[in-house]
């Protein structure tokens, strides 16, 4: 207890020491401070001092296009593990919107090569037949962000048109290597260039141009183009996965094509399976109902060298606007006639708020080009999917790169037409079932691309769950007793059958949820149509998959009796010498016969009736045939493999056994 207090006073003691040295040093410091002051120096800043007047400075700077997309790639889909899928998917998109403009039978050579583990560089090239690109545009094509010839209304299958530049970019970023470009046009020869981009200000950088000369050329037709690219990418078996997903269902719905993929694990092939093509899309006027003030002016001009009034400008402008409705929508606004560059922003407002509550025709829907019920039909009865095979080898295990082609045994197409955001918009719908097919999945397409993330956030998933099978006329028990071995997660009932879904929307505009053009969203009345279309698919399907319930039902019930079988052949034989081979079949027979439905009322056949337990059944010894009494005669010689000795006995009548206490009268 004494050291205690001893080590109490002890601190205490440093304590007032340590506070006396603290307030001299603040004293001594005041007054350095007060005699600096005095002679006239100013005094030292403080950090809040100095931070607030950094803070109060702020530097506004431009960013090129380049950089910006560099340095938000999530935009654009560039994202993480996801850079090799995007540009395999970038590079097919190009290549086929490059023929259908020529209406051109696509051949798209792909090859992605892994070229230095270590680092983590991979080499990816594509080479198509479409129209190629001029020359001197090539550079500005390929590296320059923001340059595109898809910024106009029209269906396509890019969105930003960046997709090359995002390839060009990432490989100047990443790598020393340039960018490797051939191109041939139908009014030039082929050109070869190396290229990088200037990330800074968002220009080409042509390291080298020149003339290919015929053995060194890589383009062998009328027309094409061709891009190499090195990158720094890393690549999991999800993302290879999804790779060769992307490859499979773009040959679903562009089966007019050849697509020849190559890769370190060997190279396939997804041959043509027709040569229809869709009519190429084509360029549509704005509908007056999504005016903006921006879509006016620029259409005002697009008319600038002209003198053309307002009125013209409205009805050749914009799609179902006439010179009547264009002169009555300038009255209701209460505007003067004058020169169309004159009117300034508060009169053109009031010409795009008119528009906005007036009600114009649909929009026009022959400029879209949708896959259609022959090319979606030949695609779903010949789905290719990519199988990899792995074979022993001395070095270990190798993995073999091959094609599989799944062919249902009922397909069906329905289509609809709508309007979404006001922009015309076609929904198909297709379903294949049976057959190769093992198990449910969902297919969906935008403009012909293949969307593979985010299925659970799409529209496409809201409708099948949404849309109950009950369409089939099948109910959830029949469906979950004869599918009870599926393995699935949901327990949706749809997702016990073999079938796949596939969904395609193809507008001007696809409402993506995302940038990365992944899932669509549900605006408009575009859920309305696509529960109208699978409704429709249901339906027509409903009739064979009844009856494919039907036959596996029977199936179970014949693998049920032959189990059986065995056992009462056996029964029957430990009572009487019986041939029990012969015996098992006919029972087989029997049983296949009345699952097939050939026999019907096997039971009236066999035993009596509830009427005839009376009657007793006649044996003719001489025909071996034993009758019912209603014409029903079942031959048994044929199984009867009993001697004449025991046969005989069987004729033997026994005396009738007469019950004492049944004749006995109750006392």
């Amino acid at each position: 207890m004494r050291m205690l207090v001893d080590f109490h006073n002890n601190q205490t003691h440093l304590d007032k020491k340590l506070n006396l040295v603290t307030y001299k040093l603040g004293h001594l410091t005041s007054k350095v401070t007060t005699e600096v002051l005095e002679k006239g120096t100013k005094p030292p800043k403080t950090i809040m001092q100095i931070n607030q007047k950094q803070k109060s400075k702020i530097h506004y700077d431009k960013k090129a296009e380049s950089e910006f997309f560099v340095d938000n790639s999530a935009l654009a889909g560039f994202t993480g593990e996801r850079i090799l899928y995007m540009s395999v998917r970038e590079l097919i998109e190009n290549s086929l919107d490059s023929c259908e403009i020529n209406h051109i039978l696509p051949v798209i050579h792909l090859k992605l090569k892994i070229l230095d583990s270590l680092n983590d560089l991979w080499t990816i090239s594509c080479k198509d037949n479409g129209i190629g690109i001029p020359s001197e545009k090539v550079p500005v094509a390929v590296c320059s962000f923001l340059t595109s010839g898809k910024y106009v209304e029209k269906q396509q299958r890019g969105l930003f048109g960046v997709g090359l530049k995002m390839i060009a970019a990432f490989s100047t970023k990443d790598t020393d290597h340039p960018l490797r470009v051939w191109s041939k046009s139908e009014d030039e020869s082929e050109c070869y260039f190396d290229l990088r981009t200037d990330i800074g200000t968002n220009k080409p950088i042509t390291l080298l141009k020149k003339n290919v000369k015929n053995d060194e050329s890589q383009i062998e037709g009328e027309s094409g183009f061709k891009v190499e690219a090195i990158l720094r990418a890393k690549l999991s078996p999800v993302t290879k996965n999804k790779i060769y997903d992307y490859i499979s269902q773009s040959s679903i719905v562009n089966p007019y094509s050849i697509i020849i993929f190559e890769t370190d694990e060997g190279k396939v092939t997804f041959k043509r399976r027709t040569e229809i093509m869709p009519n190429p899309s084509r360029e549509v006027l704005p509908h007056p109902s999504d005016m903006d003030l921006k879509t006016l002016k620029k259409a005002i001009s697009n008319f600038m060298n002209q003198k053309t009034t307002l009125q013209g400008i409205l009805a050749g402008s914009f799609q179902k606007m006439s010179t009547d409705k264009a002169k009555d929508i300038i009255n209701r606004a209460g505007l003067q006639v004058k020169p169309a560059d004159k009117y300034d922003e508060h009169e053109l407002i009031k010409i795009v708020n008119i528009c906005k509550h007036t009600k114009f025709q649909s929009p026009n829907t022959d400029h879209l080009s949708p896959i259609g019920e022959k090319i979606f039909t030949v695609g779903m009865t010949s789905e290719y999917s990519i199988i990899q095979n792995k074979e022993a080898t001395n070095s270990g295990s190798q993995t073999h790169l091959t094609t599989k082609v799944l062919k249902p045994s009922l397909t069906a197409y329905s289509s609809r037409i709508c309007v979404v955001n006001n922009r015309p918009t076609v929904v198909e719908c297709g379903i294949a079932y049976g057959g190769d097919i093992p198990s449910f999945k969902l297919y969906r397409f935008a403009n012909k691309i293949p969307l593979l993330y985010d299925e659970g956030s799409d529209v496409a998933r809201e409708v099948i769950s949404e849309v109950g099978i009950n369409k089939m006329g099948i109910s959830k028990k029949e469906v979950k007793e004869q599918f009870s071995n599926v393995e699935t997660k949901s327990d949706r009932t749809v997702e016990y059958l073999p079938i796949h879904i596939f969904f395609h929307i193809c507008s001007t505009k696809i409402p993506y949820k995302t940038a990365g053009k992944e899932s669509i969203a549900s605006e408009g009345d575009l859920k309305k149509y696509m529960k109208s279309c699978l409704s429709d698919l249901y339906r027509k399907v409903s009739a064979q998959i009844r009856k494919e319930l039907k036959i596996k039902e029977d199936e179970n019930k014949l693998r049920l009796y032959k189990h059986y079988i065995p056992f009462i052949v056996d029964a029957i034989s430990d009572s009487i010498k019986i041939d029990s081979k012969k015996l098992s079949k006919a029972f087989q027979d029997l049983a296949e016969k009345y699952v097939s439905g050939e026999l019907t009322n096997i039971t009236k056949q066999i035993f009596q009736d509830s009427k005839d337990k009376g009657k007793v059944n006649v044996v003719d010894s001489k025909k071996n045939i034993l009758n019912n009494g209603k014409g029903n005669e079942i031959i048994l010689s044929k199984f009867d493999t009993r001697t004449n000795i025991s046969k005989q006995g069987s004729n033997v009548k026994l005396a009738k056994i007469n019950n004492p206490r049944k004749s006995q009268k109750k006392g």
